[in-house]
């Protein structure tokens, strides 16, 4: 039985549907469960642009001093929808959402006058450079005054650019730091807990991993494709050889005829020569058929060639950036004095260290304290270190087959607790919870299935409907469900959902359906039912999606994606639970989080395609998740939910001769100030 995948290819190299061709495509309940057809008329619907994110100046407001003198307050910007931004009477520019001038004219008043807000705006679109150079060290500049001023978004911003090395040397403890004290960790005197991730020019190592498996993939398909070539051509073959037979057997029929003298023997020959010259007709037909097919093949064939020479010597032009090491297990934690660090109990025999290595041009070969270290085909690694009485060094290393290196090291430091039970379990975790206010919960799920111009969808609208109702009923989520949505229904649910956030509210949206990205931004889309294949207008990009989310008064916004997302932070920005903590320590940090403003995203396969079957009734990514959110027995915090799914979507998808590699991290340039998305059953 084969496996439907759920789209998230690049949109260059259109694919034409071949038979004997198969192609990857790139595939109580909810309060509200609305169908796109059964949405408010559309001819009352106004322009689904007006329901995007722009940068607002609204109008001056009148003040009054004293009784007799009134005056105008200078205008405020602010970032809301196109809409709502009309209905304030404010101002904005309708311009091109790829050009950030604009919008740099809208915010840079209020950054010289000092507002923390509008530096970090500014910041951000000199980073982004889109109508302007990217500029990493005006935009340093920018966020240091924001930072100082102790706004957090600016400070995550700091981080994210120390951790990458972009307009600074790169700095991993600074980048920590940074993380911490947004985070609101280091007033509270918690050490900051992450993942680790030891990598340099991620852009360019993600791009180069993603034209590697592109190239992997179209020569698949060319593959594929020769064959179904191969087996159309001998079908032409055999076909004008019947095509010959049958002209000759009509030939001899029609000499029967000029020979016939009896009636009889007439009229039979006459029967069977109509049977025959129908015979040839049908061959001519088939032949025409198959000559067309196979000028298809060859013209499509034609075309997945170029793109493979194309996009290898893009491949070619991209500078080699080594190696990348990521720690997932145990949890590495940034001390007062810098060291990266992990406790572990005192009298504790081994520590087992998981991990993940990316070499985007191979992988030649890892090492952990001087032994060999081995990788799955993901890159995955899961090793033992033992351990005694004193801090143990632990350190990795990984070389690719360019030469190029790169290392990362902590330290094991055994901690003697009056209590050697501090170690976190379920009912522990629920326990210290209690009394904790973490607000109110909201969820928007969509689920699509019935496309109009891509291949329709298997299990879409069932995951959402059983996400759905776990939500409400075993996490008490005032949930909204739409399935078979179009561009409209859902950015306007996008938008309504604003009306019923709260400074202290958690949202999740849950998005299934296809999804696409452009191969050489590597913007991603998410494709509601009304998206067509070449024309763009209907698609969602993700940065749109952020906007929006950008303009929420939450607290947490989680983002789901049986899809793709792009637009991506680290994970070092993600807080992560120690298992040493003890009760009073773990109470401080559940509070922590639960103040900390988060904005991140788990999606089913990064970039890539993904299945959309071989999980029964759900695909593979919907299934995990539905039993890991079934089966929590406390409150789950996202990145573990993400570290129990990943690891069995990759397992799956394996075993079904696919790779899937399920993401998580903070999404960039929405407000993430270093908290958690944490689950509390209702």
């Amino acid at each position: 039985m084969k496996n439907s995948t759920r789209r998230a290819s690049d949109r260059k190299g259109w694919a034409i549907l071949l038979s004997g061709l198969i192609l990857i495509l790139p595939g109580c309940v909810a309060k509200d469960n609305i169908q796109a057809g059964a949405a408010a008329d559309k001819s009352a619907r106004p322009d689904a642009d007006k329901l995007l994110p722009v940068d607002c100046l609204l109008p001056s407001q009148i003040r009054s001093l004293g009784t007799s003198i009134t005056y105008l307050a200078p205008r405020r910007a602010t970032k809301t929808t196109a809409l709502d931004c009309e209905i304030r009477g404010g101002e904005y520019v309708a311009y091109d959402r790829a050009d950030y001038r604009t919008s740099l004219n809208i915010w840079l008043e209020g950054a010289k006058a000092g507002d923390a807000e509008a530096q970090t705006y500014v910041g951000e679109i000199f980073e982004k450079g889109l109508g302007l150079p990217v500029d990493y060290k005006t935009a340093i500049t920018w966020y240091q005054k924001a930072a100082q001023q102790g706004y957090s978004r600016a400070q995550i911003n700091l981080g994210y650019l120390y951790e990458k090395g972009l307009g600074v040397e790169k700095d991993m403890l600074k980048a920590l730091n940074w993380y911490r004290r947004a985070s609101g960790v280091e007033g509270d005197q918690l050490d900051y807990t992450s993942a680790i991730e030891a990598k340099a020019s991620s852009l360019a190592q993600e791009k180069t991993i993603i034209l590697r498996q592109e190239i992997k993939r179209r020569g698949k398909q060319i593959s594929q494709l020769n064959a179904s070539l191969k087996t159309t051509r001998q079908k032409m073959i055999q076909g004008e050889k019947q095509l010959n037979d049958a002209r000759k057997q009509l030939k001899s029929l029609e000499q029967q005829r000029q020979d016939a003298s009896d009636a009889a023997v007439l009229e039979s020959v006459q029967v069977s020569i109509a049977e025959q010259k129908q015979k040839i007709l049908s061959a001519e037909t088939t032949l025409v058929n198959l000559n067309t097919k196979i000028s298809q093949d060859e013209q499509f064939a034609n075309q997945q060639t170029n793109y493979v020479i194309e996009q290898k010597q893009t491949l070619a032009s991209i500078k080699p950036t080594g190696p990348s090491i990521e720690i997932f297990d145990p949890p590495v934690f940034i001390t007062r004095n810098g060291a990266p660090t992990v406790r572990i109990r005192s009298g504790d025999s081994t520590r087992v260290i998981s991990g993940k290595i990316d070499a985007a041009a191979g992988l030649r070969k890892a090492m952990l304290n001087s032994r060999s270290l081995s990788t799955d085909s993901s890159g995955n690694f899961h090793s033992a270190v033992a351990v005694s009485g004193q801090p143990k060094k632990v350190l990795i290393e990984a070389e690719d087959i360019l030469g190029s290196r790169a290392e990362f090291s902590f330290t094991l430091v055994p901690v003697v607790e009056a209590n050697q039970q501090a170690i976190i379990d379920e009912n522990r975790l629920g326990r210290v919870a209690q009394g904790i206010d973490f607000g109110n919960y909201f969820a928007l799920v969509i689920g699509n299935n019935e496309y109009k111009h891509f291949p329709a969808l298997k299990t879409a609208v069932n995951d959402a409907h059983v996400i759905a109702r776990i939500l409400e009923r075993r996490y008490g989520f005032e949930t909204r469900l739409i399935t078979n949505a179009d561009r409209y229904t859902i950015l306007s649910a996008l938008n309504e959902i604003k009306d019923k956030m709260s400074p202290n509210g958690n949202l999740l949206v849950y998005y299934a359906g296809h999804g696409e990205r452009d191969a050489k931004s590597l913007q991603g889309y998410w494709l509601p039912v009304d998206a067509e294949l070449v024309n763009t207008a209907n698609w969602i990009p993700n940065t749109a999606i952020s906007g929006l989310l950008n303009t929420l008064d939450a607290r947490h916004v989680l983002v789901i994606a049986d899809s793709c997302y792009s637009g991506l932070m680290t994970r070092s920005s993600v807080a992560r639970l120690d298992a040493q903590l003890n009760d009073n320590q773990l109470k401080k940090w559940l509070k922590v989080m639960s103040k900390t403003k988060s904005r991140t995203v788990l999606t089913s396969g990064g970039l890539q395609p993904v299945l959309d079957s071989g999980g029964g009734q759900h695909s593979i990514f919907a299934g995990f998740l539905i039993s890991e959110l079934s089966n929590a027995r406390s409150p789950i915090d996202a990145y573990k939910i993400y570290l129990e799914v990943s690891q069995k979507v990759q397992q799956k998808s394996v075993e079904l001769g696919f790779e899937q590699v399920p993401t998580y991290a903070p999404i960039q340039h929405t407000g993430h100030s270093g908290g958690e998305f944490v689950f509390v059953k209702g």
